[in-house]
């Protein structure tokens, strides 16, 4: 698994927005709430970074400490969504959180893409990243959120049904 330091390693820019303090996210209520453990890469990420763009074009979706709650509403704004795809049979039989097996949402672009995990087993560190690109692709990555970031960075993963970007040495808003 790979760690923030490999996405910074791609993406330096990232760091003057890195806090230097771990964001006091409150992941017992959101697992509660949600019911989900989140992934470990996913965790230091948000811990670090929150409400930043990658190339103006690729943000993660992480709760802002002490607006967990509005974290929820995002994520169920989402999955409402691609519920609605689902019964519209546009996406090729992937179910969603709370199914077992579901995709449950990370990222979004400027867009219309979407980037989740596959909830394949107990384990979250080893769920895959799903890509659903505007123009109706669906693709799997065996790496995780951050395996996925550095892969469209540092050009090791096609970006198929995406465009270029983020890039090499992406810009961060």
């Amino acid at each position: 698994m790979l760690t923030l330091e490999d996405l910074e390693r791609v993406a330096p820019a990232l760091l003057p927005h890195r806090s230097p303090v771990v964001h006091p996210v409150d992941w017992d209520s959101l697992q509660a709430t949600l019911g989900i453990t989140f992934p470990a890469d996913y965790r230091e990420y948000a811990g670090r970074y929150w409400g930043l763009s990658f190339d103006d074009f690729m943000t993660v979706l992480a709760p802002r400490p002490g607006d967990e709650n509005g974290y929820v509403d995002a994520i169920s704004e989402i999955l409402e969504l691609m519920v609605s795809l689902s019964e519209d049979d546009m996406t090729e039989n992937y179910t969603f959180h709370p199914e077992p097996d579901g995709l449950f949402p990370w990222g979004a672009s400027n867009r219309g893409d979407h980037f989740f995990w596959r909830k394949s087993g107990p384990d979250p560190d080893r769920w895959p990243a799903v890509v659903y690109t505007a123009n109706g692709d669906w693709w799997e990555h065996d790496g995780g959120m951050l395996a996925l970031l550095v892969g469209l960075i540092d050009g090791s993963v096609e970006h198929r049904g995406l465009p270029p970007r983020p890039g090499p040495n992406p810009s961060i808003d």
